[in-house]
């Protein structure tokens, strides 16, 4: 049996991208573009404006795909803005840039310009959203490491600004299991996460998640279990456990959270697809 969580997948389906938006407007406003970089660069200080922005930006010039004609105006109007006002007009047309490629559903390319935000304001806030779009941006292109990297080079920034920040650690910490060649490096920084506070529910999350793919289906249990404690609306934990549960070879307790699941879901068509699952297990 193969349980599908359709409402998660959905959801991070609606909330993710493809990496797409710099090669137009690179193609077309490469001066402009180039010009707010290097603007960006020279109210950084001393620092070099960082290799991960650079090559984030070749990755993504390499790969865009077009926006239509409507967006790719307006996006090219705002870079075109933001290449002539001064450092305190740019930030608020930078966030503008920001907020409409979120819209466009384009986080990578969001990233980009929120990078460019924050080496002026190198303030906790934009450069965790920096880390944040990077991130989701890297989801559907496996082979950018370089997204990833960019994530990991933008929690780092929060974390030396504010060394007890539990979201960016754990952010770090995903990105160091889901994106590199040091996991352990990440999972040693999601429990260090709860060693500081043993019910930081993202930590959970994720640890019980990276349980599920390595087989540790027990202590992927436990977790889930810890979560769903804290956090009774989490339903679809049910589903992952009873999936848990399933891999282990333990019927009864998978059909027990499948059970769980249906009970508390409001949507018909999962509710429904889960209940054939129950039944079909129920009569093999």
């Amino acid at each position: 049996m193969k349980i599908a969580l359709t409402k998660t997948q959905l959801a991070v389906i609606l909330a993710t991208i493809s990496v797409t938006v710099l090669l137009c407007i690179a193609r077309k406003t490469p001066d402009k573009l180039n010009d707010v970089a290097a603007m960006a660069s020279s109210h950084a200080g001393s620092e070099a404006f960082p290799s991960s922005t650079s090559s984030a930006r070749n990755y993504l010039d390499s790969s865009l795909l077009q926006l239509d004609e409507k967006d790719h105006r307006r996006v090219a109007k705002l870079i075109d803005e933001a290449g002539k006002t001064s450092s305190v007009e740019q930030l608020h047309v930078l966030d503008q840039l920001v907020a409409v490629l979120d819209t466009l559903q384009k986080p990578a390319a969001s990233a980009f310009f929120m990078q460019l935000k924050a080496r002026q304001t190198n303030d906790k806030a934009d450069w965790s959203k920096t880390a944040e779009r990077y991130y989701v941006g890297s989801k559907y292109f496996p082979a950018a490491h370089i997204l990833v990297d960019s994530a990991i080079h933008a929690f780092g920034k929060v974390l030396a600004l504010d060394p007890d920040n539990l979201s960016a650690k754990t952010g770090l910490g995903v990105c160091y299991v889901e994106g590199t060649q040091e996991p352990m490096k990440g999972i040693s920084l999601l429990q260090e996460v709860l060693r500081a506070d043993s019910n930081y529910v993202d930590a959970l999350l994720n640890l019980g998640s990276f349980a599920m793919t390595s087989g540790q289906y027990q202590k992927a249990i436990t977790r889930f279990e810890k979560v769903l404690k804290l956090k009774p609306q989490y339903i679809l934990l049910y589903v992952r456990i009873a999936e848990a549960y399933e891999k282990m070879g333990n019927k009864e307790k998978t059909i027990e959270y499948l059970e769980k699941y249906v009970k508390k879901e409001d949507d018909v068509m999962l509710r429904t697809s889960i209940q054939n699952e129950i039944n079909k297990l129920k009569t093999s």
